[in-house]
């Protein structure tokens, strides 16, 4: 584990202590979120929603060049199994740095999805003198989703997201999601060439 990594989960260890002795306390000390916050937010969850629409175009447009128009199932995929749907068609391709490619921006994508969730979800304060955000909840089934534990009607879920990681993770999702855009129009752009190319592996 690195040094970064340690820090991190010292400082969500402390903070949660603090909660935890005195939740209502804890609470009445938040602040409401900064501009730079809001925007920070907004940002994971477009960039993550963007991933996710050039993720369906390049499954449908896959799906239709070995199988037929009929196979084009993206629209109707819930979103957790949008990534999984990818990787299940990108195997049907021959080894490539495409496909490779797909591959790795489809698992570093998807590693955010729960945390594009809870900021779409989960309500949030800024934790005062800390770098970090104090996210809650007094929805039961988004209480389960977060952890698997049932919420009783009198609790409030929390998590706590410190904010140093945050610009490494936006990179990467802007990365990644920008490589899922170029690779979506790509593949559009050369469909008949990827179809025949099915079409000539299916005949031999």
């Amino acid at each position: 584990m690195n040094n970064i990594t340690d820090q991190l989960l010292q400082n969500i260890t402390k903070i949660k202590a603090r909660f935890d002795a005195d939740p209502d306390a804890f609470l009445a000390t938040t602040l409401a979120l900064r501009q730079s916050d809001f925007v920070l937010v907004g940002q994971i969850v477009q960039l993550y929603c963007f991933a996710d629409l050039n993720a369906r175009r390049i499954i449908d447009t896959l799906r239709h060049a070995a199988f037929g128009p009929e196979a084009r199932i993206a629209s109707r995929l819930r979103d957790a199994e949008v990534f999984p749907k990818l990787r299940e068609i990108v195997a049907e391709l021959w080894d490539s740095h495409l496909k490779e490619g797909i591959i790795k921006a489809a698992d570093i994508i998807e590693m955010h999805r729960r945390l594009r969730h809870t900021f779409s979800h989960w309500a949030a304060r800024r934790i005062a003198n800390e770098e970090a955000l104090l996210l809650f909840t007094k929805n039961a089934r988004e209480a389960e989703r977060r952890d698997g534990g049932a919420q009783n009607s009198e609790e409030l879920k929390y998590a706590i997201i410190p904010l140093a990681s945050f610009p490494e993770e936006v990179r990467k999702l802007e990365e990644h999601g920008k490589y899922l855009a170029e690779t979506a129009a790509h593949l559009e752009h050369y469909f008949d060439e990827l179809r025949q190319r099915f079409a000539e592996r299916e005949n031999k």
